[in-house]
């Protein structure tokens, strides 16, 4: 290398080292320099470190006892497929096929309405000299005379029942999946005939609620032909018996538990509409509606610490009663009664207490207070007769379904319509309470009402 060259790399080098000598002094200067953030061993740490961020330990998920996928159906077909011969060589030397994965596919049969006409030949008989012809029974698949089967008329109930669909919603369906055309009269004259077959079966139902331990009756508003009217509702943990009436009146309670109550010897529980007062059986009334009306008060006076302690302690009654736990199994059957007696009269005593001093008062809770002496005798029945339920949500989630159909549909045009509605509601809300299929259930009914024509 060149003397000149070798003389200019020096001095380059030399510059270089000055400077980083330089970066070297300021680093050293940086590291003397303390954090105001010290760490718990009391050493400090430069400004430029970044302090260790301790990772919070996840907890271990609690393993599942089965997994979330779908389960594997029973297949209805089985496809298998399997080379004849190799894809690569083409050779037909084939070993014995093991499975290698198997997938399900689960769909819907795609598949347009059916029409059976059935041709009834008459012949000529020379030994008789008069023309036979075979007499064919047709109860298996159709109603009567009709010319809609079976199944289809289970599923237009099943439609208008379970799935809520109006008439015009239930015709546009059939023409849409099966392209089946059926009038608006077709389709509520199918729903006619099923609830003229629902007669007897609503009237066992009924009966079998009479005999039954407790009833629980709640009512909401209807229509028919545009006049308000009442649908009341009346069932247990197993059926349901639907009533459409013009009046909200005490005759509609009288008409199904007789005057006095003297077609029925159980437990009636519902919320505190005077109408019910006409049954003079045991009653229970609804302690979810006390409570509410409890609520909606302490928000209109919300400083009102006295109604709040009032309030909380009506409230501890109603949860010590609810957690009675009844008696003793080893007691003897007339002891067990006595001291579900004795806890009920207890019950009624604290509440009492609790609402004696408010009544024919400026306090808020006055009214409230008169409540609870007025249905003294009918808030802790529960307590006295175990697995009667304290609250009337029953009967609401039974009328739930009256309600939504109510909206959407706007009522019924006739007397007619409202019984038909009544009926089929009954059917579908006992189907419903007891876990059977309302689509299986109507075609054995129909089944068995073709089957007594015969």
């Amino acid at each position: 290398m060149p003397r000149g060259e070798m003389v200019t790399l020096i001095f380059h080098q030399q510059q270089e080292i000055a400077i980083l000598k330089d970066m070297v002094a300021e680093l050293r200067d940086k590291l003397q320099q303390k954090d105001p953030h010290d760490d718990s061993s009391g050493k400090s740490i430069p400004g430029f470190v970044k302090t260790n961020v301790i990772k919070k330990k996840h907890k271990l998920r609690k393993k599942r006892l089965h997994s979330f996928a779908r389960k594997r159906e029973t297949p209805t077909q089985t496809v298998f497929h399997s080379f004849d011969f190799c894809p690569r060589c083409g050779t037909e030397d084939l070993g014995q096929p093991s499975v290698s994965y198997a997938r399900q596919i689960i769909d819907i049969p795609l598949t347009f309405y059916t029409v059976t006409e059935h041709v009834v030949f008459k012949r000529y008989c020379f030994g008789c000299a008069r023309m036979v012809s075979p007499k064919v029974d047709f109860s298996q698949s159709v109603l009567g005379k009709g010319r809609i089967g079976i199944n289809l008329m289970a599923e237009i109930f099943t439609m208008r029942e379970q799935e809520n669909m109006t008439i015009h919603q239930i015709q546009d369906h059939l023409q849409s999946v099966y392209a089946l055309t059926l009038s608006l009269g077709e389709i509520i004259e199918i729903l006619h005939q099923e609830a003229a077959e629902g007669k007897d079966p609503v009237e066992k139902i009924k009966q079998k609620l009479l005999s039954s331990k407790a009833i629980y009756a709640d009512e909401t508003g209807g229509r028919e032909d545009g006049i308000n009217g009442y649908h009341w509702s009346f069932s247990n943990e197993q059926f349901q018996f639907l009533l459409y009436r013009k009046s909200r009146a005490a005759k509609v309670v009288t008409e199904v538990f007789g005057k006095e109550g003297e077609d029925y010897e159980g437990i009636l529980v519902t919320d505190f509409y005077t109408a019910y007062n006409e049954y003079f059986g045991p009653h229970q009334r609804c302690w979810v509606h006390y409570l509410r009306d409890m609520k909606k008060l302490k928000e209109i006076h919300p400083k009102d610490n006295k109604l709040k302690r009032w309030i909380k302690q009506v409230h501890a009654v109603y949860e010590e009663a609810k957690a009675y736990p009844g008696p003793a199994p080893s007691l003897k059957k007339g002891l067990k009664e006595q001291e579900r007696r004795e806890k009920e009269q207890y019950f009624k005593k604290e509440l009492k207490r609790l609402c004696e001093p408010y009544i024919k008062t400026d306090a808020p809770q006055a009214k409230l207070a008169s409540r609870g002496i007025r249905f003294l005798s009918e808030l802790f029945t529960f307590v006295r007769f175990e697995g009667v339920q304290s609250d009337n949500n029953m009967a609401e989630r039974a009328v739930r379904k009256t309600v939504i159909q109510r909206k959407i549909s706007f009522g019924t045009r006739s007397a007619k319509g409202s019984k038909t509605k009544s009926i089929l509601g009954s059917l579908f809300g006992t189907w419903r309470l007891q876990r059977l299929n309302p689509f299986e259930q109507m075609r054995l009914l129909l089944l068995n009402a073709s089957h007594q024509e015969v």
